[in-house]
Order: structure tokens, then C-alpha cells, then sequence
């Protein structure tokens, strides 16, 4: 790089544009640096205008135009910035100049979007098709004038301090969530802060002074805690603030904490009492929830309501309880027993845990009653993996024996009859939560006989003191917290424990030798995620051991002999630091889950898999492997419903792979590659879809038609990498078997696939080898030729049930193939009904996407066929739905004949009536040379034209 300032000079008498070429190539990091920190810059802009557009945008009111204009450019340097960020990572010598370049564009034109930034009036104007039309706020059953009066103490300059208080269930939380959101509407914010912090039921001052830090942007609050009151009493006296305190069971002292006391500027202090909901308002949410009004329960169901006490919470979960009911006599006997509950106990919270407590009788299996339990372990508001869930109510045998795939069936219909009896809430596609309530009314039935001991989510730094664990402790949860060790000092006497939950504990670095001492019943023991390097020689003594997890103990390089702990059924040690299998591993005949991924693992004993004949799921490292796996051995597991393993040697993934021929595992990943052989699995793109389950990689292996691959029937996902041999995937036995089920194919870096992906011309087959396929990749393919090689002998004629070949296919990406020509012959258009997303990238000899070549077709008859479902792109073709055309280095293609609606109807000085529609071009020249079907297309596309 030194010579490159000489070069300039000597060069300066060719012309300006040589030098300017040399510094595009020369700056091109400082440039990315330059552009990088306006680009920070111009984002931080951007969150301030959203936050301001979120204050001031209520209904009725519009976004102003020229906003909107800016938003969307800022979008779109981002969008840009993406693309050279892809780029960076692959540029060459010859691409610099050109992608500096581009970066100096770049630069410009953050820099203009910056200098319009400045909005003086409002962001949003009102709607004059809207004008005088109310607010409709979300209804809320019997809330309404609470919220009037709270709204009312808000707006009044004497009150500042507002109790929002009244029994658990009453919907504190909702009230304040509505006030809370109706106030970041406002047109003329009230506050300069608006503060929402969950306190909880035990008491956490520091993790309240950070919440309220992290509120207040406030980065590296002291430890000393005199300072933390300091900085968050200055803080927070600089600001009007609105702190809304959620969640207070405890009386705490607010200077205490840090926060100023309101003055008379702000308002004085009172309270405001929830009242509970009136008869009718209680009807009507019980009726809300599911039950039918039947004239004949008529009576019988306004008792059952006013047993609720106009509690929302109770009403909800006792009406999902009852729900499909309709026998007078069973509504009879389920009033009883709700006021045998509530009449038998004293107390505000008592009677509201006895009136949930109720629900959970109902429920009338005990296994599915333990089911809800165990979810009071969690933290308060934890979003709990339903899945994660399962696992242990598999371990703990709530959900008896069978299949794993019987036991996940019958875990998810049980957390289903939860939600629908309202006594878990679904927080998301595949997480599920406990209402604090429900949680609360949990620990208290367990209160009574074997209990449970939870502080999880607490923040403890420590575990409590021997004195504090109960002899009579069932279950004990300290997960989520930031203990340190676990002292030689502590051993509590538990002989009746069973469940021990200390995962997430990241600090954790030591645990005691006598700390499990009297945990001679112990069933459930889970570390995850946490700092120890060496478990304790006493967890060998642990012999009713069921589930021993040690999940994401990164530094964790020893365990202690297993062989005593022979009833243990699960044993997870990924992604720990173990070099070696715990001694005593193949005495673990019972043994139905094992996950060994973890990279570190040098060696798995031959032994090993021969005895383990119980194994469910079976999972060992893929990425990278000194582990050799017996493909023999591999075969006798029998039982296997969930695999993860990588072969070696061809004759080991082969006997395996014939071997679960009609077994139907639920799920595999299946990889073979030589030992040395290392990929990263996110390099072959989304590798554990949850829809394609069964996965088979192929990396650096001999693929030969004598000597064949064979991959299981029920194959979903197929990546092949680094197999230079290969000829075609005709060669691969899957492609010609009647039951194919393959829906995603990608092929890379073969430098020998000659000249097809198939050959149709080694089988007498008429079925389709990708007729189920929808995703199909091919990257880096030097010497390919053509996506399909027929028989000479055969023509592509309509009546062979072989052109619905491609009948599925969504996605279809080509990069770097650079002696393919054409891709689909014109006879197959019509089967790519399909077809949303098509890329062709850096194809240097690309003349053609739709060949006719060997048609018997009149020349000047329009090849016109429809493409309704595309949407991304890069002949005529009719596409509706067409929002990207991408062309890069295909300088062969010469006539672009798209048929795109907006052709016709748009005017081009009106870019945005179609603002997702982008045009990239490299390079430039060849938008110079291209031929269009329709005459006014360049004109049509400039405004979204990118030049690359």
C-alpha cells in the first residue's frame, strides 16, 4: 500500500478520474469507519423522531408527509449500509475502488438525511376525515371511573403521590397499564419521564435503584451505595417524571432508594382504593370467558359469581374451570365446594388463594396438578420455554412412560389445559407464563405437607443458611440469581428433597463436597449455565439420581464417576469443557437422553453406544469431531427418536442410515465428513428449521455413482459442501425413491458437478425427484452447466409426469456458477406457480432465466407465462408481485422482457406509489445496453434504480 501515493502522482497527468479510482480503493476503511459513526448517529436521530411521532400520534391524527419521506430514507441508507456491510466481507483487490465508492456516495447522502432532521412543527397533523370522532379506549370491565379519578389526580398540580392498592386479582396492573400508555399518547407530554419499574414481592433495593437506572440511561451506577442514592436523587431531580412503582407488596423508604420526594409542585400524597367489580360487571366477565348463559343455570350462576367477590382474576380462572358445563347438578356441586373453600379460611389473600385453589381441585389429575405446580419455580413474569417445561415434567415422570414423542404430545395438551382454564397465560408462540397470583396461590398449596422453597429470580448473592432449609422440603428452585459458592459450611439436612433448580447462577464458581451430603433422595439436579469447573466426588453418592444437567457449564472440565448412579434416565453435558466420557457412563443401562455436544469431547469409547440400548435422543458435536462414531454400533439403537451424530467413514453413515429405514426418527441431523473436516453450520444457512426436523450434511466426502451415498427416505433438508467428485445428485440414492420428501436442497463449493444438478437420464424412473422440494441453493458450482440433463431421446413433452418437477419450489438461488447459460427450460415455466424468491447472482455467462432453446417455436411469437406468487427477482414474465429485481455481473443477458402492472399505470415522478419496489444494476453500463419488453420501462424504473 505504500506505493500507492506515488502511483497517484505519476499517474495525475493520465487524469483526475485514475486518482479518484485510487482513493476509492485506498480510503475505503477510513470511509466505512466515517460512514459507520453517522450512520450511529443518524439512528439515534431516528429513535428520538419515533419517539416523539409515538407521543404525539393518537387517533384521528396523521403522520406529516415530509416525515414520513425522512423515515423512509433513513430505511434506506440502512438497507444500504447492509448491503456493503455483505460485501466487506467478500471484496477483492478489483472491487475496493468500486465499493469505496459507494461508500462516499453513501456518506453524502446520510449526511443530506441528517440535515433534514429538523422538524420545527408537530409531527402529525389531524385527520379531517376523523375530526370530532371520540377515542375509543380498549373496554375495561368495571375500571372505568378508577381510571377517570387516577387520570384526574394526574392532571391536578397538588397531587403527586397515587396509591393505586386492593386485594391480589383486582387488575391493579391493567388499570396502571392503560393510564401508562394513554399517557406516551399525549400530544403535550405531561412529563419529561414516564418510569415503569416491577418491584415484586421480595424486596430488592439494589436491583430497583438499577431498573430505575437503566430507566434513566444511567450507564455504570456506583456499587458504594450512599452514591447510588446520590446519582439517582440528582437524576431524577433534574426531571418532571411520572414513576409508576408496580408490584409493592413491602414498605420501603423512597429516599432509601434514591427517589426525590414529590414537592407541592408535583402534587401531595394519596391513595386510591381498586374496588372490586359491581354483580353485573362480574356476570359479564364470567360470560367473557367461555360460559354459555342457559336460562336453566340462570340462578345457580349468579351465586358462583358473587362466591368471586368481583376479583377478575378469580372470576376468569373459576369460569375456564367450568366451561362446557351445562348439568344443573354439577354447577350445584361446584358452589358448594367454592364456598367450603372460601368460608374455611380467614383473610384478605387466604380467601383469594382458596378461591384459585379451587380451579386447581378441579383440574382432578394429580399428575396434571403437579404439572402446574412446578411452574411456581420459576421467577416472577418468566417467560418459560414450553418445551423446556416438558423436559422436566418428563424427568420428574408427571407424564408416565412411552415415546418421547407420546410424552411431548401429552406435555403440550396439558400446558393447552392450563391456558384454557386460565391458570398459565400463553406469552408467545412457544412460551407460556404464570400469573404472580397464580404463582403465589401455587407455593401456597404446597405450603401445607411437602413444600417448596423458592427464590429464584431474586437476585441473591448467597444460598440461605442450614437453619433456613426445612427437613421437609420436596423442591427447591434458587435459578436466576448471582450466587457466588456454595460454603463447606453448608449442608442442609434434606433427606426428603427431590428437585434441586440452581441453573442460571453465572457466578457460581464453587460448590462444596458436603453440600449434598444429606440429599440422599435427590432425583432432579440442575446446574446450567453456570461457572464451576469441577463438580463435587459427592454427586456420586447421589444414587436416586434421575436427571443430572449440566448444560452451558462452559468451564466445566470434570465430572465424577457416574457408575453408582445407575437410575439416572437423562444426562446433558453440551456445551461444557469435558475432553472425556465421565467415568462410569456405559453403567447407565437406563439411560433414555444423552447430549454430548460439546466440541471439546477428544474421544466416545466403543463400548459406550453398545450398552446404552435405552437412548430416546442421542446428541454429539457435528461442526468439528475426533469422535468416531460405529455406524454398526449406532444402528443397534433401537429405540432412537432423536439423533445428532457425524460419520466418518461412508460404510458407517450407510449402515446407519439403511438401518432406521422405516424406524421414522422424529428428528436427525446427520452429517458425514472426514475427520479433519470442519464447517460452521450457519454457513449452510438456517440449518434446524423446526419444520424440517430431518437434516442430513455431506461435507468433503466421496460421492460416486459405484460406490453411492445412501440417505434415509424421509429426508427433509439436504446440504451438500465441498464433495468435488460429485457428477450430479443422481447420484444419490434418494433421488428416485416413490416416498421423497425432501424440501430444501443446497449444493456448494463442488468443483466437480460436470454438468447437472440432475441426471434424468440414469433412471427409467417418472417420478419427480424434487416434487416436494420448495427451497433449492447453488453456490460456488464452477463447472455446471445445467440444472437438468433429459435423455436425448426424450422430448419434454406435456404428457410426461415429470415436468411437475418443480411444481413446489419457493426459492431458487444461483451464485457464483459460472458457466451456467440458461436455467429453467421454457417447457418447466409453467410449473413454477410457486416461485417467490429468485436470485442469480455473479453468473458471468447468464444469458437466459427461461430457456427456449430446442423449442420448435415461431420466432416472433411472444413467450409470455405467468410467475403470480414472485416477489423477489433478479422473460415475457408476469409478475404481479414483484418488489426486487437484483441483476449483478450477468453481462450476457441482454433482453429483460417483465411484464411488472406499474409499467403502464404509474407516473414515474411519483415514487412513492410504490415505495418497496428497488432496482439494483451492476454494473452500470449493462442498464445502458439492456432491451426491455415494454418501451417506457427505463423511464418507469429510475426512481428506484440502484446503481451498484
Amino acid at each position: 500500500m505504500e506505493l500507492v501515493g506515488p502511483i497517484c502522482k505519476v499517474l495525475k497527468c493520465l487524469g483526475d478520474p485514475t486518482c479518484t479510482y485510487i482513493q476509492h480503493h485506498r480510503k475505503l476503511k477510513d470511509r466505512m469507519n466515517d460512514l459507520q459513526e453517522r450512520l450511529v448517529r443518524l439512528n439515534a436521530m431516528k429513535r428520538d423522531v419515533e419517539r416523539r411521532i409515538k407521543a404525539e400520534l393518537r387517533w384521528g391524527r396523521l403522520l406529516r408527509e415530509e416525515v414520513g419521506k425522512w423515515l423512509l430514507g433513513v430505511q434506506t441508507v440502512n438497507d444500504t449500509m447492509r448491503d456493503i456491510d455483505e460485501r466487506m466481507q467478500n471484496v477483492s483487490c478489483f472491487s475496493r475502488a468500486r465499493l469505496g465508492k459507494r461508500v462516499a456516495q453513501t456518506v453524502e447522502q446520510v449526511e443530506g438525511i441528517i440535515e433534514r432532521v429538523r422538524f420545527p412543527e408537530a409531527l402529525v397533523i389531524d385527520n379531517p376525515s376523523t375530526a370530532g370522532v371520540p377515542f375509543q379506549s380498549e373496554h375495561l370491565e368495571g375500571e372505568t371511573m378508577v381510571i377517570e379519578d387516577i387520570w384526574n389526580y394526574l392532571m391536578s398540580e397538588e397531587i403527586g403521590m397515587i396509591g393505586v392498592c386492593g386485594m391480589g386479582g383486582i387488575e391493579k396492573t391493567t388499570i396502571v397499564k392503560h393510564i401508562y400508555y394513554e399517557l406516551l399518547k399525549e400530544t403535550k407530554p405531561l412529563f419529561d419521564k414516564i418510569i415503569w419499574v416491577t418491584v415484586s414481592k421480595e424486596l430488592d433495593i439494589p436491583k430497583l435503584q438499577q431498573n430505575l437506572a437503566d430507566a434513566m440511561n444511567i450507564v455504570g451506577l456506583p456499587e458504594s451505595e450512599p452514591e447510588r442514592v446520590a446519582v439517582l436523587m440528582d437524576k431524577l431531580g433534574q426531571r418532571r417524571y411520572l414513576l409508576i412503582l408496580d408490584d409493592v407488596w413491602k414498605k420501603f423508604s423512597l429516599a432509601e432508594v434514591g427517589i426525590p420526594k414529590p414537592t407541592s409542585s408535583n402534587g401531595s400524597k394519596l391513595v386510591v382504593k381498586v374496588p372490586p367489580l359491581s354483580n353485573e360487571e362480574s356476570m359479564n366477565l364470567f360470560l367473557e370467558r367461555g360460559v354459555l348463559k342457559v336460562p336453566s343455570l340462570k340462578q345457580i350462576l349468579d351465586d358462583v359469581v358473587k362466591e368471586c367477590d368481583g376479583l377478575p382474576l378469580a372470576i376468569a380462572v373459576i369460569a375456564g374451570s367450568m366451561k362446557g358445563i351445562y348439568d344443573v347438578a354439577e354447577w350445584r356441586n361446584a358452589l358448594r365446594e367454592l364456598r367450603d373453600h372460601v368460608r374455611s379460611v380467614k383473610g384478605a389473600d387466604v380467601e383469594i388463594y382458596e378461591r384459585l385453589k379451587f380451579s386447581f381441585d378441579r383440574l382432578g389429575d394429580l399428575k396434571i396438578q403437579s404439572c402446574f405446580l412446578y411452574c411456581s419455580l420459576y421467577p416472577e413474569d418468566y417467560r418459560i420455554p414450553r418445551e423446556e417445561l416438558i423436559e422436566y415434567w418428563i424427568d420428574e415422570e408427571f407424564l408416565g412412560t412411552g415415546s418421547r414423542q407420546e410424552l411431548y404430545d401429552k406435555g403440550h395438551t396439558i400446558l393447552n389445559r392450563l391456558e384454557n382454564n386460565c391458570l398459565l397465560e400463553k406469552a408467545g408462540t412457544d412460551t407460556v407464563k404464570i400469573h404472580d397470583v397464580m404463582r403465589d396461590t401455587a407455593l401456597y398449596i404446597k405450603g401445607s405437607g411437602s413444600r417448596f422453597k423458592v427464590q429464584s429470580g431474586n437476585g441473591l448473592k448467597e444460598l440461605p443458611s442450614k437453619q433456613e432449609w426445612g427437613e421437609d422440603l420436596e423442591k427447591v428452585s434458587f435459578m436466576v440469581n448471582n450466587v457466588s459458592e456454595i460454603p463447606p459450611h453448608l449442608s442442609p439436612n434434606c433427606e426428603v428433597l427431590s428437585t434441586l433448580l440452581l441453573q442460571k447462577n453465572r457466578s457460581l464458581q464453587r460448590i462444596s463436597e458436603s453440600f449434598f451430603q444429606h440429599m440422599h433422595r435427590l432425583n432432579i439436579l440442575d446446574f446450567s449455565y453456570t461457572n464451576v469447573k469441577q463438580l463435587p466426588n459427592s454427586v456420586s453418592n447421589l444414587e436416586k439420581l434421575k436427571a443430572l444437567v449440566l448444560r452451558g457449564y462452559y468451564n466445566l472440565r470434570y465430572v465424577p464417576s457416574l457408575e453408582k448412579l445407575e437410575a439416572v434416565r437423562k444426562l446433558d453435558l453440551s456445551h461444557t469443557a469435558i475432553e472425556k466420557v465421565p467415568k462410569g457412563l456405559e453403567m447407565l443401562l437406563n439411560l433414555t437422553y444423552l447430549n454430548l455436544c460439546t466440541e471439546s469431547l477428544k474421544e466416545l469409547p466403543v463400548a459406550i453406544l453398545r450398552r446404552l440400548s435405552c437412548l430416546q435422543c442421542l446428541i454429539l458435536y457435528v461442526e468439528s469431531s475426533s469422535v468416531e462414531i460405529n455406524g454398526f454400533d449406532a444402528a443397534r439403537l433401537t429405540k432412537l427418536e432423536i439423533f445428532e451424530g457425524r460419520f466418518t467413514e461412508l460404510i458407517d453413515f450407510n449402515a446407519y442410515t439403511k438401518s432406521i429405514q422405516g424406524q421414522e426418527l422424529t428428528s436427525y441431523l446427520l452429517v458425514m465428513a472426514p475427520l479433519k473436516a470442519k464447517f460452521k453450520l450457519a454457513s449452510v444457512g438456517q440449518i434446524n428449521p423446526p419444520h424440517l426436523p430431518k437434516r442430513v450434511i455431506l461435507s468433503r466426502c466421496q460421492i460416486r455413482r459405484e460406490d453411492p451415498v445412501v440417505l434415509p427416505i424421509d429426508l427433509m433438508l439436504l446440504r451438500i459442501l465441498e464433495c468435488h467428485n460429485v457428477r450430479s445428485l443422481s447420484d444419490i440414492s434418494i433421488f428416485f425413491q416413490q416416498t421423497n420428501q425432501l424440501r430444501s436442497c443446497s449444493v456448494e463449493d463442488c468443483k466437480g458437478i460436470i454438468e447437472s444438478v440432475l441426471d434424468l437420464s440414469l433412471s427409467n424412473s417418472l417420478c419427480s425427484p424434487f416434487e416436494n422440494l420448495e427451497d433449492l441453493r447453488l453456490e460456488r458450482l464452477d463447472n455446471l452447466h445445467v440444472l437438468i440433463k433429459f435423455e436425448a431421446s426424450v422430448s419434454i413433452s406435456r404428457s410426461l409426469p415429470l415436468l411437475g418437477i418443480f411444481s413446489h419450489l419457493k426459492s431458487f438461488v444461483i451464485k457464483e456458477c459460472l458457466n451456467m447459460k440458461q436455467i429453467f427450460p421454457f417447457k418447466l415455466a409453467d410449473d413454477l406457480q410457486n416461485l417467490e424468491k429468485l436470485v442469480v447472482c455473479d453468473c458471468v455467462q447468464m444469458e437466459e432465466i427461461i430457456s427456449s432453446e430446442g423449442e420448435n417455436q415461431d420466432i416472433n411469437t411472444p413467450m409470455e407465462f405467468s410467475l403470480p406468487k414472485l416477489r423477489n427477482s433478479n422473460r415475457t414474465m408476469v409478475c404481479n408481485s414483484l418488489w426486487n429485481i437484483e441483476v449483478s455481473k450477468c453481462t450476457n443477458l441482454k433482453r429483460m422482457p417483465l411484464h411488472i402492472p406499474f409499467f403502464q399505470d404509474t407516473d414515474p415522478s411519483v415514487p412513492s406509489a410504490h415505495p418497496r419496489k428497488v432496482i439494483c444494476i451492476y454494473p452500470n453500463k449493462w442498464w445502458e445496453s439492456v432491451e426491455w419488453e415494454y418501451p417506457n420501462a427505463k423511464e418507469v424504473l429510475l426512481p428506484w434504480l440502484v446503481l451498484i
